[in-house]
């Protein structure tokens, strides 16, 4: 065994007197996921720890770095709050809301022999690398209230014609269906192209409202027209393959992906507000202070208002058809 087999890193949980209370050794993977959820490898279940919080990863040279998974309240390493991934040092103290963990490694580890083929499937399944990108949610409102007029087993049928729809309409659109969550999707864009991009988003935001509002000559006794929210944001997240025990689990994390979901529930405070676009997106937009209205929310997660852009879709969809030349059918 070489010194650094001997003496593996490891992650102490402090008490409020900073004794321990528990002691988790980084000697048997190259991941570490933390979370409030008891399938992950370090469990904090605390109410301001989110299900999936951060990850510590193991780095080829022996030593660790430590991800935040877009959580809504933060990490911390020294009280600094990471929005990228940092290398731990021996002593470091990480900070979850009011959890303290000590990081602890006692040496340089060793250089590290050529990886084998099975430690190379294990860096593929923790591969991540930060990307700009762009974010869509779309969401069908009072979604609950539907399930309650019409029962589990229509809305099941719903679902699965509208979730076909939508991901036929972003693959159109050059994007990529992230994952569907109940009624709403996470559609992305990633790529240097950050106009197009951008463009394309929101075109698929009025494809997928058009969609959605003509569902009524698919899908039989719907009680009401459907409609959707919709929200855009752009920004740095950390892309790759976060799954556990070899699964494959591609996906996107990070604080874009998080104000993207909060600014959709913005899409119901205000009337004819039917897409709300973060200003790290509008920045890239001809006038947009001509098409959209500004706005200042109030978000879960910040301390600090967020500012935005909204608009109906009939604006949005002037604005396309005049910067873009291309006619978006409402």
């Amino acid at each position: 065994m070489t010194e650094s087999q001997e003496k593996p890193a490891t992650l102490i949980l402090l008490d409020a007197q900073e004794a321990t209370a528990h002691r988790w050794l980084l000697n048997n993977s190259t991941t570490y996921s933390l979370g409030r959820v008891a399938n992950t490898d370090i469990t904090l279940p605390y109410s301001w720890v989110s299900r999936k919080h951060a990850m510590i990863q193991k780095e080829e040279n022996g030593r660790f770095s430590l991800l935040d998974l877009g959580s809504s309240n933060g990490t911390f390493i020294n009280g600094r709050k990471i929005h990228t991934p940092v290398t731990l040092q021996d002593g470091d103290c990480i900070g979850i809301g009011s959890t303290r963990l000590l990081f602890h490694q006692d040496i340089i580890p060793a250089q590290p022999s050529p990886p084998s083929s099975s430690d190379l499937d294990e860096m593929t399944v923790a591969f991540v690398q930060k990307q700009i990108i762009t974010i869509l949610i779309c969401d069908i409102h009072e979604f609950t209230k539907l399930s309650e007029t019409m029962g589990d087993k229509w809305v099941s049928q719903l679902l699965q014609h509208w979730t076909g729809g939508v991901s036929k309409l972003v693959h159109k659109h050059n994007g990529v269906v992230d994952k569907f969550i109940g009624d709403a999707v996470m559609a992305l864009w990633a790529g240097p192209h950050l106009q197009d991009n951008i463009n394309h988003a929101l075109k698929t935001a009025i494809a997928i409202n058009t969609f959605t509002n003509n569902l009524n000559k698919k899908v039989p006794n719907l009680p009401w027209p459907l409609q959707i929210g919709a929200a855009l944001n752009t920004g740095e997240a950390m892309m790759g393959n976060l799954a556990q025990d070899g699964e494959n689990n591609y996906t996107v994390v990070g604080d874009v992906v998080n104000v993207a979901f909060r600014l959709e529930n913005m899409t119901n405070s205000q009337e004819n507000l039917d897409l709300v676009m973060g200003c790290d997106a509008a920045i890239h937009l001809l006038e947009p202070d001509t098409f959209f209205k500004k706005y200042s929310f109030r978000v879960k997660g910040k301390q600090e208002a967020v500012e935005a852009y909204g608009c109906s879709f009939s604006q949005l969809s002037s604005y396309l058809e005049k910067n873009t030349g291309m006619p978006c059918a409402l």
